[in-house]
């Protein structure tokens, strides 16, 4: 086995050690913290005073949890930060994230780039931040954070628009998950003194959620952040179609994610907010209720393995209704292929995944090789394990972790971009 699958190996295994102790208490939590200004510093000002997209608000200090002696140790100084963005209903607002910078000088040509890193599914209640679950150790993403930082990149993670801060995370939202991870790269190129180089070079990253904003961060890039000089993106099993994703999800173990879906299309979209809720009996109302401030730790709070037949007033599934409006320009909206970015991509799939169709990936893979980008897509055929349990979706991260992670070292040393523009 080569030494990066080696080390790989062995961080995903103290890795999954760590995330099952912390599955009952990240749900005990406190939202807010207790000690040091926490709670204020998620509290944007308000007004929020009048600034351009990626300006700092404020940053702190802060700390990274981990198991020490173990792979997913980490030395590196720690910051939270405030940045402008713009949300998924088109106005301003405040987005927090987290910077990391290794204490290891990099050894790479020029200086050290900055991975942009978007979290896979956290939940939508406040506590669900990345940047407040990383204090409590708590945060799953340092199974890829880890081994970024011990290559020498300094990491940028967003929490989301709504994550943290005021307001509903608009789950899914192709626009405000790019936007966040675009604003942070602009919000970290002026954290020069916490260690950030001034002429830092950025790449995007993620799995799940964080795949889906990885792809979403290069193809709004031209329209939205052109000066960035942004080098390459890796995403793993992006969600490139919510339609695909409400079947593949429909009694599964996060089938109560629906209504994270659900109430983010209501914040991003609040003119059908009444008319995308009429379809939904007491029962619906109740998980999305449930599911506002839930984690994806507390799915089962979520009623896991039900079907969504449960919850609407006429004994539909929900992915019947997405087909027709208000639902289906929502969808729409969220769809990743339309654009083709400008950067190099990296794009891994399980085949057998499930939770993620391939077919959607595949769908966007040939969309974006048909207008000429760069793709290296590596689909593996992994055969099917306990499908609806996620299980599918899970063992994909390993071998795209792996890969992607020499990808990305071969586009920051200059080399060839390896694209195959096939399945």
């Amino acid at each position: 086995m080569p030494r990066n699958l080696r080390r790989l190996a062995m961080i995903m295994a103290a890795g999954t050690a760590v995330a099952a102790s912390l599955l009952t208490p990240v749900a005990a939590a406190d939202p807010v913290g207790d000690s040091g200004g926490y709670a204020d510093f998620y509290l944007p000002p308000d007004p929020l005073p009048a600034g351009s997209p990626g300006e700092v608000l404020r940053v702190e200090p802060s700390v990274a949890a981990i198991v020490p002696g173990t792979p997913l140790a980490i030395d590196a100084t720690v910051a939270r930060v405030m940045y402008r963005s713009v949300g998924a209903a088109g106005d301003p607002v405040a987005v927090t994230g987290t910077v990391l910078v290794p204490t290891a000088p990099w050894s790479g040509a020029g200086s050290r780039p900055t991975v942009v890193v978007g979290p896979g599914t956290q939940g939508m209640g406040d506590q669900c931040a990345p940047s407040k679950l990383m204090t409590f150790g708590q945060e799953y993403e340092y199974l890829q954070i880890a081994p970024l930082l011990s290559r020498g990149y300094a990491v940028a993670v967003t929490d989301y628009e709504g994550l943290g801060t005021p307001g509903i995370h608009p789950y899914l939202n192709r626009e405000s998950q790019g936007y966040a991870m675009l604003d942070l790269a602009r919000a970290a190129r002026s954290l020069t003194d916490r260690g950030i180089a001034g002429d830092t070079r950025f790449a995007f990253w993620g799995y799940s959620q964080g795949g889906m904003s990885s792809a979403a961060a290069a193809e709004l890039k031209d329209s939205y952040a052109p000066e960035l000089p942004v080098v390459a993106a890796v995403a793993g099993s992006p969600p490139a179609s919510l339609a695909d994703l409400a079947v593949a999800g429909d009694g599964s173990t996060l089938s109560g994610g629906i209504g994270w879906v659900v109430n983010g299309f209501v914040a991003a979209y609040p003119d059908y907010a009444e008319e995308m809720l009429a379809v939904f009996n007491p029962e619906g109302r109740a998980v999305l209720d449930r599911a506002a401030i839930s984690c994806v730790y507390d799915f089962p709070l979520l009623n896991p393995f039900s079907p969504t037949t449960r919850y609407t007033l006429d004994g539909r599934p929900i992915a019947e209704y997405l087909s027709a409006e208000p639902w289906a320009t929502a969808v729409k909206r969220q769809e990743l292929g339309n654009t083709p970015p400008s950067v190099p991509m990296f794009v891994a799939q399980n085949s057998a995944d499930d939770f993620v169709l391939v077919s959607g990936v595949d769908k966007m893979v040939g969309k974006w090789c048909a207008t000429g980008v760069s793709v290296n897509y590596r689909r593996y055929p992994l055969p099917p394990v306990l499908t609806k349990t996620g299980t599918g979706h899970g063992i994909g991260l390993p071998p795209a972790a792996a890969e992607g992670l020499q990808w990305l070292d071969a586009q920051i040393a200059g080399g060839p971009t390896g694209g195959n523009c096939r399945a």
